[in-house]
């Protein structure tokens, strides 16, 4: 796929600064941060690598990369400037980038990393309708597999919304719901920071249906507990097993050569 292609296709609709503003946190906590660990240890044990940080916003999870792993070298992606501008400086060791992930292919040509990190950004590649936001996901990844050196390995944290009966069908539920600008002032209300832009979780399965598609092989999978969810909320969004996950992938061996 080329990066014409790519920018030509792919219509991600922005959260506001305002919004932006509640994601200055980092989200990856010591349990996640032990799993996600044991793969870098296990496939990338004492020696240099290189990662790139996709929405990674105020730096604090690639500072940790950093500090953990003195070996490594590290670049953060993000079209927030709010959340960039607090990244500690790092010479030599970490560079910024002020981008969006759509034009992935073209800010990076010609480079390679040995991790890809996507922590909670694929829910946020909201398009225009459904299957727009779909086809946004499949595209980045099939994109961020380019990037990869020969044995790289891209890692996401997501959120699992496996339905009551019918699998994905809290994805469409929820979609549908944040995406409306007519129904964005109730949906604020009901706690939705992405309300009037909209949120795209998936369930397991769907998730893992488009990282095959986009040509990667998912070979480690991991979970949180299940969330507790309140009744009202489960019955009206067909929600059953929700709960973080996190996949660590590999190029898939039909994929297309960088």
């Amino acid at each position: 796929m080329s990066s014409t292609a790519q920018s030509e296709t792919m219509q991600v609709r922005r959260l506001a600064d305002s919004q932006l503003a509640n994601f200055d946190k980092e989200y990856v906590g010591e349990r996640k941060w032990a799993a996600l660990r044991a793969c870098i240890d296990r496939d990338f044990s004492g020696r240099p690598f290189s990662f790139l940080d996709i929405g990674g916003g105020n730096g604090l999870f690639a500072d940790r990369v950093l500090a953990t792993y003195s070996n490594s070298r590290g670049t953060v992606l993000d079209n927030a400037e709010i959340l960039l501008r607090k990244n500690k400086d790092w010479p030599d060791r970490k560079t910024i980038v002020c981008g969006s992930a759509e034009n992935l292919e073209t800010l990076f040509a010609g480079e390679r990393f040995d991790i890809i990190f996507m922590n909670w950004v694929l829910h946020h590649l909201v398009g225009e309708s459904y299957a727009s936001t779909t086809e946004n996901v499949r595209r980045l990844l099939h994109g961020a597999g380019s990037l990869l050196h020969p044995n790289g390995r891209i890692s996401i944290f997501e959120h699992m919304y496996d339905g009551l009966v019918i699998d994905n069908l809290p994805s469409h539920i929820i979609y549908h719901l944040t995406s409306s600008r007519r129904l964005s002032s109730l949906i604020r209300r009901w706690g939705a920071n992405t309300a009037g832009v909209g949120v795209c979780f998936r369930s397991r399965k769907a998730w893992l249906d488009i990282i095959r598609d986009a040509g990667l092989d998912a070979v480690e999978y991991s979970e949180g507990s299940r969330w507790p969810i309140r009744l009202a909320h489960r019955l009206l969004l067909h929600m059953g097993n929700v709960r973080g996950g996190h996949f660590w992938i590999r190029r898939g061996l039909s994929s297309d050569s960088p």
